[in-house]
């Protein structure tokens, strides 16, 4: 009697609210892969249940093997907004979550479009107060390495640790289109599943990197 060795079949499902823009992306990791992006400002806190429903369909819930949120840095009530919806739902359905970096995401899309083992690539984007939110990766046949933690810091502050690189990191800058790397956080979460990672949906935490007030 041959053994059945066919794959579990897998479905997951990505969030992205860090930016302006709502992003969500979908696949089965065999052939069927969609994502979609909304332009809703003040009404994503109004509008993402119903967007979500309609956007999983025809499947439900109970079909996801996990989920992946972006989880930061960026603005600070819309990150707060997915992750909470993220953390309820996977408790919810008792299946893992992903919490992405979504400088991590921006890395990846660079990698995407350009790929190049051993490079790094340092991602920017803007933060309050004219700083900056940074990180710097390396990308490994392992997928992502984190050389530089994802921090707050002032255009001088990351010059000079761009500099302190022996060879000058591609650069990728994060803009409004936030949204669309909702397709790399996907990505990174099943990269992350396929290594045997099950992270609870308790860990996943929203990274704000600043104050959003003045103190």
């Amino acid at each position: 009697m041959s053994l059945n060795t066919q794959p579990e079949p897998m479905l997951a499902l990505a969030i992205h609210t860090c930016g302006p823009d709502l992003g969500l992306a979908l696949s089965n990791f065999d052939g069927e892969t969609r994502h979609q992006t909304w332009a809703l400002g003040r009404d994503l806190s109004t509008k993402l249940h119903s967007l979500l429903v309609g956007f999983v369909a025809p499947y439900t819930w109970q079909d996801f093997s996990f989920l992946a949120v972006a989880q930061g840095p960026g603005g600070f009530t819309g990150t707060r907004i997915g992750v909470v919806t993220a953390r309820t739902l996977a408790q919810q359905l008792e299946i893992p979550l992903f919490g992405v970096s979504s400088l991590a995401a921006v890395a990846q899309q660079a990698l995407d479009q350009s790929p190049a083992e051993g490079s790094a690539i340092a991602v920017e984007m803007q933060a309050q107060r004219g700083q900056l939110f940074t990180a710097i990766y390396k990308a490994t046949a392992n997928g992502l390495e984190l050389t530089h933690p994802d921090q707050v810091l002032t255009s001088e502050a990351w010059e000079s640790a761009l500099a302190s690189y022996p060879e000058a990191p591609h650069r990728a800058i994060a803009g409004d289109d936030l949204a669309e790397t909702v397709v790399q956080v996907l990505d990174l979460a099943h990269r992350g599943w396929m290594a045997g990672d099950r992270p609870d949906w308790s860990t996943v935490l929203p990274y704000y990197g600043q104050h959003p007030v003045d103190r």
